[in-house]
């Protein structure tokens, strides 16, 4: 269905008539809108007095709401519409969310009681937020994205958004000069240009630590500093370096603007199919350009498929250097001219390519191959599944990742301090702790990283004859401690079960962030003039 259809607030709804000039912009991340030049005829009556301020425009299975009149006296009116989904994510999010956050609980706090769902289909580590929230969810959905550097495609007809790492595909379409390439427009912008950096991160003994990395392109530009990275998941300057590298924006920013003619025009079939998100080849010979980029944003006419999109072609974000660049525009151009047929077209070579070097089957079951590193390879078969080179991601049901790279995300230690933290009114007699203390006091203090939800403590009690005591779980220290789990007893004998078996507290430390976290253990006893007796038998995480 190419037609426009109107929804006034009165919830009438009529066809769209005598509109000229519909234009639709989407980009990847970014905005996705409707407009057109609406004529004040008879025959556009009485849609035309229905597509006013907060109206709702329909097209095929997307929907847009009115923000935007522009009259032009009596003759007719221009009208701008944002997709329905960015309205809606106009709505407010009062609350406010601080620390690591994995992304399905972020997901959850941005979209809870918007009525659009959201799928995961990428993977992502928790990232640290601090005042994340009282905003629209539209603003906090876009820092979202850009934290975890996700992107996401909108499904109106089913009011979902799906979220990737990156949406779109490898085409073998071709925006080609003299062939279907109309114009042509390269803009350069280095405001965000830098080529050094620095990382700030903390060991596992809590000590901050910083790693620096200087770009090559430092030594055509000079040196151009980037905002440092402070984050204490990375533990070593390794990885910290790895991270600089990654971060980096030593490449300038390079966009190149098309206009594609649509073959169609031309009579002939639209072989060269792409949409947002996808990669495709540019061949503009006279430029010195062949390479394949990818479509950022794309402004087409949806109700005249004989008229041009105008494409943006986004920058070379992998390539490092000044002869790389120049590296790789010739390496690429080469390819590609290998991979053409004599009348300009793809040939069965490159979809060759894509499957020798990324998915194929053979014999022996399914591979799946890096396309940079051919010893980092998953295989399924018969005989099982074998992931090599952390081809592997596992998440659990409440979103956190137990599994990054093939790196088991788990620490199952326990820390307690060295020497022993405790209260100078907390003694060892023989294999208890003991306290004639009234107010709960420090046994020890133990540290850990949340990685699974429960904390399990198995404690032992005992009392004295008369009184009671108290063994609790707690964090924080003074005024601000907070009671986790508590055991008590009036069990005098050594041989209770309370004693001998002890009891296990089990602690739901909500959904694992992979943040620090550490407790006390502390006891009291009822009466300070008869003794309390506790022990920690052992402690662990799980699930």
């Amino acid at each position: 269905m190419t037609e426009l259809l109107v929804k006034g607030l009165n919830g009438q709804m009529e066809m769209l008539t005598d509109y000229r000039e519909v234009k639709r912009k989407r980009r990847v991340n970014g905005g996705h809108s409707l407009s057109f030049y609406l004529l004040n005829t008879k025959n556009a009556q009485p849609a035309y007095n229905l597509t006013d301020k907060r109206s709702n425009i329909k097209f095929n299975d997307d929907e847009y709401i009115v923000i935007g009149i522009n009259k032009r006296g009596h003759y007719g009116k221009t009208i701008t519409a944002p997709h329905i989904f960015f309205d809606d994510m106009m709505d407010w999010q009062y609350n406010v969310r601080n620390g690591y956050t994995n992304f399905v609980q972020c997901m959850d706090f941005i979209f809870g009681g918007t009525g659009w769902k959201w799928i995961n289909q990428g993977a992502f580590a928790a990232t640290d937020f601090q005042n994340f929230g009282d905003d629209t969810r539209s603003s906090l959905l876009q820092k979202a994205l850009n934290r975890y550097e996700a992107e996401m495609q909108i499904d109106n007809k089913n009011k979902t958004v799906i979220f990737k790492n990156q949406i779109g595909t490898v085409t073998d379409a071709q925006f080609r000069f003299g062939h279907n390439l109309k114009t042509f427009d390269e803009d350069t912008d280095m405001t965000n240009f830098a080529t050094y950096i620095r990382g700030y991160g903390k060991d596992t003994n809590d000590n901050e630590f910083m790693v620096e990395y200087e770009s090559p392109m430092a030594k055509i530009y000079g040196r151009i500093s980037q905002k440092p990275i402070r984050d204490e998941r990375y533990k070593t300057p390794e990885t910290m370096l790895a991270a600089c590298k990654r971060t980096i924006n030593d490449v300038p920013d390079t966009r190149f603007k098309v206009s594609v003619a649509n073959l169609i025009e031309n009579g002939l079939s639209p072989l060269h199919k792409f949409d947002l998100g996808d990669y495709v080849y540019m061949l503009y010979e006279e430029a010195g350009v062949t390479v394949q980029i990818r479509v950022i944003e794309i402004e087409d006419h949806p109700t005249d498929p004989l008229k041009s999109p105008i494409v943006e072609l986004s920058t070379f974000k992998e390539l490092k250097t000044m002869s790389a660049i120049q590296a790789q525009f010739q390496q690429t151009q080469k390819q590609v001219q290998q991979l053409l047929d004599d009348s300009g077209n793809l040939n069965l070579a490159l979809k060759r390519l894509y499957a020798n070097t990324q998915v194929f089957t053979d014999h022996t079951g399914m591979w799946m191959i890096d396309p940079n590193d051919p010893n980092r390879y998953a295989h399924h078969g018969a005989g099982g599944s074998d992931y090599h080179k952390g081809m592997i991601r596992i998440e659990r049901s409440d979103g956190y990742a137990v599994m990054l790279n093939g790196i088991l995300q788990h620490s199952f230690d326990i820390q307690g301090s060295y020497p022993a933290y405790t209260s100078s009114s907390v003694k060892v007699e023989y294999k208890w702790w003991t306290t004639l203390n009234t107010v709960s006091a420090d046994c020890q203090f133990y540290t850990f990283e949340h990685k699974s939800r429960y904390l399990m403590v198995h404690v032992a009690l005992l009392a004295t004859e008369g009184a009671m005591s108290y063994i609790t779980v707690e964090e924080g220290a003074n005024q601000n401690a907070k009671i986790l789990a508590q055991a008590s007893t009036s069990e005098s004998s050594t041989i209770s079960p309370i004693a001998t078996k002890g009891e296990i507290l089990t602690i739901d430390l909500g959904v694992p962030t992979g943040g620090r976290k550490s407790i006390y253990i502390r006891l009291r006893t009822s009466d300070d003039t008869k003794k309390a007796y506790g022990r920690v038998v052992r402690m662990w995480l799980e699930r």
